[in-house]
């Protein structure tokens, strides 16, 4: 009967740890993301998420964090109604320079707490104080950024 007990404790805790993700309450003008790549060696790649609102919201609303791609973002407050994050791979210079092989490693990423399609993102809202979560569901992927490679310096 122990036995029971404890195992419908530990059932009842990991439910009510997960975060459960909303629609999202506010309307949106645009919302995108865009995956881009250096023109040069060693610059590397990433992409950019962007978010515009259609008016902005209750300042006691504020986004902390954004999940995407497998990943935790930081969500930088452009204006009232526009938010950006981003993230990008760059190569590992010295490993760069020691590689016989060619291979270059890429920095570790911090796993997202959410499964998410590629198209799909969660922000993380804070409003007095508490954790809210919302989904973003059909987000457009704009064409691929590939910056011009630079002409040689003689």
């Amino acid at each position: 009967m122990k036995a029971l007990y404890v195992l419908m404790t530990l059932v009842f805790i990991s439910c009510s740890s997960q975060k459960e993700a909303k629609s999202l309450p506010f309307s949106t003008d645009e919302v995108y993301f865009q995956k881009w790549i250096g023109g040069q060696r060693l610059t590397g790649s990433g992409t950019d998420f962007y978010i515009r609102f259609k008016e902005p919201f209750s300042v006691n609303f504020k986004i902390k964090k954004l999940y995407f791609h497998g990943r935790e973002l930081e969500v930088i407050k452009r204006n009232d109604s526009v938010f950006t994050a981003s993230y990008s791979q760059r190569p590992n210079v010295d490993q760069e320079l020691n590689e016989t092989d060619g291979q270059i490693e890429t920095p570790k990423v911090v796993k997202s707490k959410f499964e998410l399609k590629n198209n799909e993102a969660i922000l993380e809202f804070e409003q007095d104080s508490k954790t809210q979560f919302f989904k973003i569901t059909n987000i457009k992927e704009k064409e691929l950024l590939a910056y011009p490679s630079a002409k040689p310096r003689n």
